[in-house]
């Protein structure tokens, strides 16, 4: 069946029915690696609240992944990513999807904010969680990912350090972009503020290992991100490879995680072994 689901779900993420895609991509979840521990809460907010999927006793934990999806920082949901937690914790990873603010509701940092307030949570379940943790985002959550472990403000702010994760990886993040749509310079202005939503403006070379991953194919996010975020790293003598996939898109770089359609991409693996070795 997963073949005659290949261009369906290729057809809905490309077209931007990502409703259809998104119930397709959790097709394939497998709940027996799993159990699943919806809207805990980790701040006061009413969106404050997060998705754990704990490994089940058959699947030996390697550690954790932290997850932040995309949504160009106005919509999206932890509940449509269930798919990405099935895939990793098949692997032997706990997975945390965390919710956080969207725009019009508040503005940047506040998303950050939220991201160090779920890693907070996180980090006080020593009797739970067990291993490294490790962080990983697509889109705009790849950029609340690389600002997260960049900009040691937000965590510092909650009595950590980006160290605390062991690893980043970053799927089509907008790492360096100047905002030019009226959308994103009321999200991030104004204009005096944006090298502070760029990524490369705090890279120090102690950050964790990145890892970042863009397709070739993607016309919403310019590989111009990673290359700058690349350069700064190596720059300051920091660890980060990069990875291009021919054919891959924007959607369809987060899609090749699911199991429910072979999109024939190493995406998933190589994010794995790049966990395994950081």
């Amino acid at each position: 069946m997963r073949r005659f689901l290949t261009i369906p779900l290729l057809t809905f993420f490309l077209s931007g029915c990502q409703s259809a895609a998104f119930l397709i991509a959790n097709m394939g979840n497998d709940p027996d690696v799993y159990v699943l521990e919806k809207d805990i809460a980790f701040g006061p907010g009413a969106h404050q609240k997060l998705d754990l999927y704990r490994v089940t006793t058959a699947v030996q934990a390697k550690g954790t992944l932290v997850f932040f999806y995309g949504g160009s920082w106005t919509s999206g949901s932890k509940d449509d990513y269930g798919f990405v937690a099935s895939r990793f914790a098949k692997a032997g990873y706990n997975v945390v999807i965390p919710d956080y603010v969207k725009y019009p509701e508040s503005r940047y940092p506040a998303f950050v904010e939220d991201a160090a307030l779920a890693t907070a949570w996180v980090s006080q379940q020593a009797g739970l969680l067990s291993g490294l943790v490790h962080l990983m985002g697509h889109s705009a959550g790849a950029h609340i990912g690389a600002m997260l472990v960049s900009d040691e403000r937000y965590l510092k702010a909650v009595g950590l350090t980006p160290s605390f994760y062991q690893s980043f990886v970053g799927l089509a993040g907008p790492y360096d972009f100047v905002p030019k749509a009226e959308r994103y310079k009321k999200i991030f202005g104004p204009p005096s503020r944006y090298p502070l939503m760029q990524a490369s403006t705090f890279i120090d070379g102690s950050e964790p290992a990145m890892l970042l991953l863009y397709g070739a194919k993607d016309t919403l996010v310019a590989p111009s991100n990673v290359e700058k975020l690349s350069r700064a790293i190596k720059q300051k003598g920091g660890a980060v490879e990069v990875k291009q996939y021919d054919g891959l898109g924007h959607m369809t770089l987060v899609g090749a995680l699911s199991e429910s359609v072979p999109i024939k991409s190493t995406v998933a693996e190589d994010a794995l072994a790049f966990m395994t070795k950081s």
